[in-house]
């Protein structure tokens, strides 16, 4: 790894130490960072069907499946069982078993759950349009632009990764 890895390694930790710190002491007091992170990732998600649902003229699910939340997080299944358990017992999401398959599992916001979601949601972006101000106009453009392009330039290092693990698993059997 070369010295401008590093940097922009240190440089995203910083951002992120100083953004989610000062977010952490304000609203989320009872949850870590990736406990809140499956609030919102649940919350988007519920969301994102109750809108297909109602294009479609579909039935809606009572929430979200853990194995979806898993694939959406790429966090394992016991692994996202364990954050919601805890989210549940803090109030903030519910699970609702299937009536027709009991081994089927959904899970869903409470109001409480939601609230917090908004909340810590809004002073996030708070936060980041304090950052756009003190930057300036073209400074938060440039930034962005160049954001989007790393983030390209990560999904192609994946790409080429995975051809790469392929090809390997090819030969190996």
């Amino acid at each position: 790894m070369n010295t401008t890895g590093h940097e922009l390694f240190h440089a995203f930790h910083r951002i992120k130490k100083s953004s989610m710190g000062r977010i952490h002491k304000c609203l989320m007091k009872d949850l870590k960072p990736h406990e809140f992170f499956m609030l919102k990732t649940l919350k988007t998600m519920y969301d994102e069907e109750q809108k297909d649902a109602q294009l479609n003229n579909l039935t809606l699910a009572p929430g979200v499946k853990i194995s979806q939340l898993s694939r959406e997080t790429a966090i394992s299944m016991p692994g996202v069982s364990q954050t919601i358990s805890t989210l549940e017992k803090l109030g903030y999401v519910k699970r609702i078993a299937s009536s027709k398959d009991r081994r089927l599992v959904y899970v869903k916001l409470t109001d409480t759950g939601r609230q917090l979601e908004d909340d810590v949601s809004k002073s996030c972006f708070q936060i980041y349009d304090e950052a756009a101000t003190t930057l300036g106009e073209e400074d938060t453009q440039s930034l962005v632009l160049l954001l989007d392009k790393l983030a390209v330039a990560f999904d192609q290092i994946d790409q080429q990764q995975g051809d790469l693990k392929e090809n390997a698993e090819r030969k190996t059997t």
